[in-house]
């Protein structure tokens, strides 16, 4: 059988295996303005890669920072999952129909109120993306390979708003994927990487 990080299928699979049955954190949105991204996954190369968008300078929030493509709800929005497929559109041209969604994973509530709910979705590649120059700078595609190496995570710590909050780094080139992105790709991560 293929090895999951170089082929989509044997991964495919696996998302669907793990997550099934996953009990999700009960986390209640509260007060907390509700948002859902998508972890964009693709072959390329023969190696799976992550999708990632690094921020401008011009957004309301988290300017420059690397994420994962998504936002806040709309209130016309479905539900979660169509509010991450509408803003990977938005943000990054790619068609809500041609994302196949394989998992949604737990929510987590970022220090700036944001109640975020992730899921876990095959992009078409190679695809001709669109950038919305007002929100997303540029793409980064990183071999999931690389995250998953240990020599390019670290921990930290960071206080905000009289809290201390745990800090998950991944660094690929010049690029720190860090704050709430950096914890979903952790947890995700941590997740399959008993079955790789």
């Amino acid at each position: 059988m293929p090895h999951p990080l170089e082929d989509l299928n044997t991964l495919r699979t696996l998302i669907r295996q793990v997550y099934e049955g996953h009990e999700k954190r009960i986390l209640p949105a509260g007060q907390n303005t509700q948002a859902a991204v998508l972890i964009p996954l693709f072959l390329k190369e023969k190696k799976i890669h992550v999708l990632f968008t690094k921020r401008t300078e011009t957004v309301r929030t988290h300017k420059g920072q690397i994420a994962f493509p998504g936002g806040a709800r709309d209130a016309e929005d479905n539900d979660l999952q169509y509010t991450a497929l509408r803003e990977t559109e938005e943000e990054i041209g790619i068609p809500g129909n041609t994302v196949e969604i394989l998992a949604e994973t737990s929510p987590m509530v970022t220090p700036t109120q944001f109640h975020v709910t992730p899921f876990i979705g095959i992009v078409p590649y190679p695809f001709d993306w669109k950038i919305n120059p007002y929100e997303t700078e540029s793409i980064i595609e990183i071999p999931m390979s690389h995250l998953l190496d240990e020599r390019h995570h670290r921990k930290g710590f960071r206080m905000w708003q009289d809290r201390t909050y745990e800090i998950h780094y991944f660094d690929y080139q010049e690029h720190t994927v860090w704050g709430v992105t950096g914890f979903i790709v952790y947890e995700f991560l941590e997740k399959l990487r008993p079955h790789l």
